[in-house]
């Protein structure tokens, strides 16, 4: 591990005490903020700068405080968010860290070529846009945005089974098909009612999520909307499902007590999901080689 690597790894520590001691209590909002954004940012750029518009940006990251300085703390403690105290998004980027590119030399790279094929369709790239729910809490036009900016790149769009936008929408900006991700709801018919119109729209491959069937702690996100005082009824019914209610995939669907995702989950409901659709069926969220 190298010095960089080793002062955001302490840095990290630090701050995960940090915010679980009474410590906390006497940091102003501002500064929370800025601790736990220096913590996360992966930027090279220096401290304090802000790119002005997206041509700016030298890397991805640079968009990271672009975000932190205008969204709400909500909805950037959402985003920024790993789970298990950030564990998972700590060991994520450590592990991508010890892969490197090797790469031939007098090879002619005047034509690259980066084409992934999945399924029968070619993409420019293995790249990809993941299923993140709530686009709006970002852009005004949430997914669509993201579904034109899709197809400008001709990138592959995984749609979030709690969209703001609803897949009939996103798939005509997208102007093609993209996958449709699905939380598997604790019924049969809830489940079989967003599987039915994701494959009536047109999506051909449908992305099961099976790794939050015990839930998951974000306590990073949790800390952050505590700190919002912002009155969120717009949005957020009152109830555990009320974040549910104004989603457009549930629009018609009574989720009283219906879990987005269903504890009982077992290879079963797999397969009978499976012999339920035509779609593609991949299964997200596999973590060990014995259920690979």
């Amino acid at each position: 591990m190298d010095r960089t690597a080793e002062y955001r790894r302490s840095r990290r520590q630090f701050l995960t005490f940090l915010a679980a001691s009474p410590l906390l209590a006497g940091m102003s909002r501002s500064a929370l903020l800025d601790a736990f954004a220096q913590n996360t940012a992966a930027s090279t750029a220096a401290p304090g700068d802000v790119i002005a518009a997206a041509k700016d940006a030298v890397n991805v990251f640079d968009f990271e405080a672009v975000a932190r300085k205008n969204l709400p703390p909500a909805h950037w403690g959402y985003m920024a968010s790993g789970v298990d105290d950030d564990a998972t998004l700590r060991a994520n980027r450590e592990a991508f860290a010890h892969y490197q590119i090797r790469p031939r030399r007098m090879v002619n790279a005047t034509k690259t070529d980066l084409t992934t094929e999945l399924f029968g369709t070619t993409w420019d790239s293995p790249v990809f846009i993941c299923p993140v729910g709530g686009h709006k809490m970002f852009h005004p036009e949430g997914e669509i945005a993201v579904a034109r900016a899709a197809q400008a790149k001709k990138t592959l769009q995984i749609l979030s089974t709690v969209t703001t936008s609803s897949v009939e929408d996103v798939i005509k900006a997208r102007g093609g098909p993209i996958w449709y991700q699905l939380y598997p709801t604790s019924t049969w018919e809830v489940r079989s009612k967003l599987v039915k119109r994701a494959e009536a729209a047109g999506c051909p491959v449908l992305v099961l999520t099976v790794d939050l069937s015990g839930g998951r702690n974000m306590e990073t996100a949790e800390r952050f909307r505590r700190m919002d005082t912002r009155r969120c009824d717009s949005c957020h019914e009152p109830g555990p499902n009320g974040v549910y209610a104004r989603r457009p995939m549930f629009t018609g669907i009574d989720m009283t007590g219906v879990g987005v995702n269903d504890p009982a989950l077992t290879w079963d409901d797999v397969k009978r999901l499976r012999d339920s659709m035509k779609m593609k069926l991949v299964v997200k969220g596999i973590d060990t080689h014995e259920d690979a």
